[in-house]
């Protein structure tokens, strides 16, 4: 039976982060409230030691971590540890202090199959207890619509939807909100909506990736974007618009290992931001891409991976983007470096000087 997910608590630490000021970005920078009309840079981080500040009213902080697989190495040294919540050790504190924590499950939880080789697979199924360290991190959206989602293991990539089924269930049932795939196509489609203080924060999970994995009007799967669904999904983001003060878009997408999106993902972005969404926090490329401000919104790109069993230095670095509303009205963005420790696959919040190196290059990135 999985565990109850954890009360978070009323606070956010604050870590080495960066705080972005959307008008002007200085040398050096305090906690103060900012607008949302153009992001240009990122400061260098600024050092705060973490104390408990006093809950403000009227704000939501949310959290989004970069790419999670809970199959292949992860789920083996957690199943050797005898402990499902392992792979979150060092960062859950963190992530349950947020009003609303949201991840990206690029891979299926699910007991059609046993997990595969570590690291040759490409196959990213986990077993379906490794939604406990989900709950223990206290994630509360989780978006699955993500190119492996329907691995099945020992049974290759098709087993008549049954992985990605479980894992939409696993989620549901653990009390994780999973969105961006349903039992057909207008299940995923359909957003999310979490209501914090009296504002609506509506999700939208999409998939560029995967062909095989996107739903249809009677095939379970996930919400495509193609040049051929772009319109729907504006026109999604429109309709989340209409029941939600805030929406915020969260597409796999991109180039594996680029360092830069792709021309057509900065085009999309703007039109989803231009349709209504304040926030697009993209995942895929499995290393950390740049952000870029529109009149009126944010996107980054790709995050970076977050629990993952990839080797390389560069694809053992990730962000955590913590994002500050003042009522339905996008106050700051901190971005929260992470390392993942080469053997145990776990991430841990950075130190310096691996926090200034990290952020200095999305800063680079960036221009």
């Amino acid at each position: 039976m999985p565990i109850k997910k954890f009360i978070k608590p009323a606070i956010a630490l604050v870590f080495f982060s960066v705080i972005v000021d959307l008008y002007s970005v200085e040398q050096h920078i305090t906690l103060q409230s900012v607008k949302t009309e153009a992001i240009e840079t990122i400061s260098p981080p600024v050092e705060i030691t973490p104390e408990i500040q006093p809950k403000v009213e009227n704000h939501t902080t949310l959290l989004f971590t970069g790419d999670i697989n809970l199959g292949r190495c992860v789920a083996k040294v957690s199943i050797r540890a005898g402990d499902y919540s392992y792979p979150f050790q060092y960062v859950a504190e963190k992530l349950r202090s947020a009003d609303i924590t949201v991840g990206s499950l690029d891979g299926s939880i699910s007991d059609e199959s046993p997990p595969q080789d570590c690291p040759d697979s490409m196959n990213l199924i986990g077993p379906e207890n490794m939604v406990e360290g989900l709950q223990f991190a206290g994630f509360d959206v989780i978006t699955v619509a993500t190119n492996h989602v329907k691995d099945c293991g020992n049974e290759g990539f098709l087993c008549d939807n049954s992985s990605f089924l479980d894992t939409v269930d696993t989620l549901t049932q653990a009390g994780i909100q999973p969105v961006g795939g349903g039992r057909n196509l207008s299940e995923a489609r359909t957003p999310v909506v979490i209501e914090n203080q009296g504002i609506r924060f509506a999700f939208l999970g999409i998939d560029q990736i995967n062909e095989r994995v996107w739903a249809t009007e009677t095939a379970p799967g996930v919400a495509p974007v193609s040049s051929q669904y772009v319109e729907q999904v504006k026109g999604d983001i429109v309709a989340a618009r209409s029941i939600a003060d805030v929406v915020i878009v969260l597409p796999q997408w991109g180039t594996e290992y680029s360092m830069q999106p792709d021309d057509i993902q900065r085009q999309w972005a703007e039109e989803f931001i231009n349709a209504g969404a304040t926030l697009i926090i993209g995942n895929h490329p499995h290393i950390i891409q740049p952000m870029e401000t529109f009149a009126n919104g944010t996107v980054f790109y790709a995050l970076g991976n977050f629990v993952f069993d990839q080797g390389q230095n560069f694809r053992r670095e990730g962000l955590v983007v913590q994002a500050t509303f003042k009522g339905s009205q996008l106050e700051s963005l901190q971005l929260l470096p992470v390392d993942i420790n080469y053997y145990t696959y776990q991430p841990q919040w950075t130190e310096e000087p691996a926090t200034q190196k990290i952020l200095t290059r999305v800063q680079d990135l960036s221009h």
